[in-house]
């Protein structure tokens, strides 16, 4: 069917079938001699005989919407602190919901399937499955990977479909119940604007769109995608989808990337048609009296009491804690440093010391890192702290919760740091099982669960991943951890964060639970050890608590300049991980060839090692006087070697040296 068959056939049908023409005319702006021959060229077809005939009605049908997506699943960090509360397609926009009133519109032009996108305060869109009988789809990587996040979870509902956001407002119901091919609607601007800009057109499609222009149309709004249309978009989705920096685009993104084998009308919009809110400022200058919801909404927030765990009422001294020391600089494979080093534009940062960065106390309002950190993780500044390596952070912690004659819920095997430190503040110390099979370790819920249960400890200590084992734990295990141990402090140790993909939702947890605090440091994936900067998030209501015992001074702020440089350089971080990994397969897969030898997968930058029958200390030894230090462990009785991982050559040299020490057994 032509465009122009389309919108006649259309403007018939918006008229109860009425062929009037003065009508038809208004609708599509067509001349009557236009009119009269697309009539004629209906009639010929039999889709027309003083209406639409059933044949007419077929054809037409093609083009009918089968539903609308609407994204509803992001932070809305540009809006804090009012997206703390409220998620953005929920705000009350001159007495309406922004997203009810895109429900009754859609519901008004015909569209009676409408599919939800939520994720983040997800809870607060329910009320819409009973009251507009909506379908609720949750996108459970909101939090981690961009909005083509939530076309993904939406995949199976997209057809003839409008794909629409929860924050823009529509002046007018620009919804249609028969669409004629895929669109997306677009303003003009004269100034520059940092929107994604058509740049070429052939007829009245897309060819060419850019990021940033002026003179320029620019997409806003809805859009919308055709059957197929929506069926190329999803198979090249699902075929790229595993790729990590697809997960990272925003939908238009994707699409532009295949925009060639993807054509796109390009449908004018004027201001008045709809409005789309970036910060609350904006919904302001749209609606004034939106300032008084907002303030209305903070001030009812503020006086939420939130249960603050009793365990902050004292504190004390505690000696400190010393690591193994050595003054060997290579081979170290005992300490799970990133042997790979940090990206080289942190080593430019000491090109540009002055001498008042030596001298100077660092007393701006703000802390540079910390802005950062938040940008990267999308993660409320009031939620951030930082401190000088995590394992000061971690003692901090302690500090502040324990009290003599509390107790701590660690795991076993386990990292001793922990024990160690309550164990100085004259506390007891309880053990969780770390489980293994053949392949693996894995982290024994129940036992975290029916332990806590059994001995009430003020702190539990969860690492993932894991140190010694590599191995992680599920998100929803964390939370259900959390939820059940209301009065205990729940310390989720993530310093190795960044070898693998994050599986847990922090940003919700700490916005949702007052007795968790996660644990990170540039230390291990960043490469900056010696830089001494760990940072981590907990509800803004009690991060005063954990302040109490932080540095009276910021990190040097040459340190924290090399942590901005290596959250910036994300392609070095990509390509060192890579390189990392693929010399850990080569590990696993060399000593696992070995008769009795079982290297167990690892999320992290070091693997367990397990051999029978040998003498694990004397092992140790021979590795040291070939220049390679190794870390063991206990495991039930059981010597284990932690052996963290560097280049390939010095893996080689590690597994030769294995190799020839169980020869000789």
């Amino acid at each position: 069917m032509r465009i122009d068959e389309f919108n006649v056939l259309y403007a018939i049908y918006k008229q109860n079938g009425n062929v009037l023409k003065s009508q038809i005319a208004s609708v599509t702006g067509y001349e009557e001699r236009q009119i009269e021959e697309v009539i004629n060229g209906l009639e010929e077809k039999r889709w027309l005989d003083n209406g639409i005939t059933p044949l007419g009605y077929e054809n037409l049908n093609e083009y009918k919407v089968d539903n609308a997506i609407i994204m509803a699943a992001g932070f809305g960090l540009r809006s804090l602190p009012l997206s703390r509360f409220v998620p953005k397609g929920l705000y009350e926009v001159k007495g309406e919901k922004l997203i009810e009133r895109q429900i009754k519109q859609l519901m008004e032009a015909g569209i009676s399937k409408i599919i939800v996108v939520v994720g983040y305060l997800k809870e607060q869109f329910r009320y819409l499955e009973e009251k507009y009988g909506v379908i609720i789809v949750e996108n459970d990587d909101y939090y981690r990977y961009n909005n083509i996040s939530s076309l993904y979870a939406a995949k199976d509902y997209i057809k003839n479909s409008f794909i629409c956001c929860s924050d823009n407002y529509f002046n007018i119901n620009v919804f249609k119940e028969y669409v004629y091919d895929s669109y997306y609607s677009c303003k003009y601007t004269e100034e520059y604007a940092e929107e994604h800009c058509v740049t070429a057109m052939k007829g009245d499609y897309i060819t060419e769109i850019h990021k940033g222009g002026s003179h320029a149309w620019y997409t806003i709004g809805e859009a919308f995608f055709s059957k197929q249309f929506s069926d190329k978009f999803i198979k090249y989705l699902e075929a790229e989808y595993s790729n990590p920096e697809t997960k990272t685009m925003l939908w238009d993104d994707f699409h532009i990337k295949h925009i060639e084998e993807l054509p796109i009308l390009l449908v004018k919009y004027s201001d008045e048609i709809v409005q789309e809110f970036d910060t609350v400022d904006d919904v302001i200058a749209f609606d004034p009296d939106f300032g008084k919801y907002r303030d209305k909404v903070l001030e009812e927030n503020s006086k939420v009491k939130i249960k603050v765990p009793n365990i902050f009422e004292k504190y004390g001294d505690i000696e400190r804690y010393n690591s193994a020391t050595t003054d060997q600089h290579t081979g170290r494979l005992h300490l799970n440093e990133n042997t790979f080093g940090p990206s080289p534009k942190c080593l430019e940062v000491l090109k540009n010391v002055k001498l008042q960065d030596l001298y100077e106390y660092d007393m701006a309002t703000k802390d540079f890192l910390v802005e950062e950190i938040s940008s990267f993780f999308s993660i409320p500044e009031d939620d951030i702290y930082i401190h000088n390596g995590s394992a000061e952070l971690i003692k901090s912690v302690f500090s502040i919760a324990l009290e003599r004659g509390n107790c701590v819920l660690t795991s076993n095997p386990g990292w001793s740091y922990y024990a160690s430190l309550a164990k100085e503040k004259f506390c007891d110390v309880y053990y969780y099982d770390i489980l293994k099979d053949d392949y693996s370790y894995y982290v024994d819920v129940e036992d975290i669960l029916k332990k806590a249960k059994k001995y009430n400890p003020k702190i539990i200590v969860i690492t993932s991943p894991h140190n010694p084992t590599g191995c992680k734990i599920d998100g929803k295990a964390v939370e259900i951890i959390v939820k059940e141990n209301p009065e205990s402090l729940i310390l989720l140790d993530e310093a190795y964060w960044g070898f693998s993909e994050e599986d847990i939702d922090v940003r919700r947890l700490v916005e949702s639970y007052s007795n968790i605090i996660i644990s990170r440091t540039f230390s291990k994936y960043y490469g900056l050890a010696n830089m001494r900067v760990g940072y981590g998030f907990c509800n803004s209501k009690v991060k005063h608590i954990y302040g109490l015992d932080l540095p009276l001074f910021r990190e040097s702020s040459i340190s924290r300049r090399m942590a901005v440089e290596a959250l910036h350089d994300k392609v070095y971080y990509e390509k060192m991980n890579d390189e990392l990994n693929a010399s850990k397969v080569y590990f696993l897969d060399e000593l696992n060839c070995i008769p009795g030898v079982r290297a167990f997968q690892s999320c992290s930058n070091f693997v367990a090692v397990e051999i029978e029958n040998a003498d694990m200390l004397k092992l140790k030894e021979t590795l040291k006087k070939a220049g390679i230090l190794i870390r063991l462990f206990e495991d039930k009785g059981e010597m284990v070697a932690r052996i963290a991982i560097a280049d390939k050559q010095t893996m080689g040299q590690t597994i030769s040296l294995i190799k020839k020490y169980i020869s000789h057994e």
